[in-house]
């Protein structure tokens, strides 16, 4: 599980660097959220390579997973918000759709991650 998880966060670490430097460029977005956003993508890829290197950066792996689900949690909500008064661009739905299934598996992986980083018992 260990691995795929690692490479479950160089991949989507990718893609997120990709999009969101898409979205950058297209829409004009402030440097201090892109900057917030590239934090998420070194953490995931600097976790995931680290974890397939040294076999022990699970730990590494449940903090990229916990930033990278806080990042898009906030992001989300703030659209949600937006959505809701009716004062969200159209592009802006899109995100939201790329966001829902983002949000899952990152939350999915925070959990697996947590879980997995505690010590095994010993009796």
């Amino acid at each position: 599980m260990n691995n795929f998880l690692s490479w479950l966060a160089i991949v989507l670490g990718l893609i997120y660097f990709i999009y969101e430097t898409w979205y950058h460029i297209s829409y004009d977005q402030s440097n201090l959220n892109l900057t917030a956003d590239y934090i998420s993508v070194f953490l995931l890829l600097f976790a995931g390579i680290t974890n397939l290197r040294l076999k022990k950066g699970i730990g590494l792996l449940c903090g990229a997973w916990g930033y990278t689900f806080c990042i898009m949690y906030r992001a989300f909500i703030w659209r949600m918000d937006a959505l809701e008064a009716q004062d969200l661009e159209n592009h802006e739905t899109l995100v939201l759709k790329v966001l829902m299934p983002a949000l899952i598996v990152s939350f999915l992986a925070f959990m697996i991650s947590l879980l997995k980083s505690f010590p095994p018992k010993t009796s």
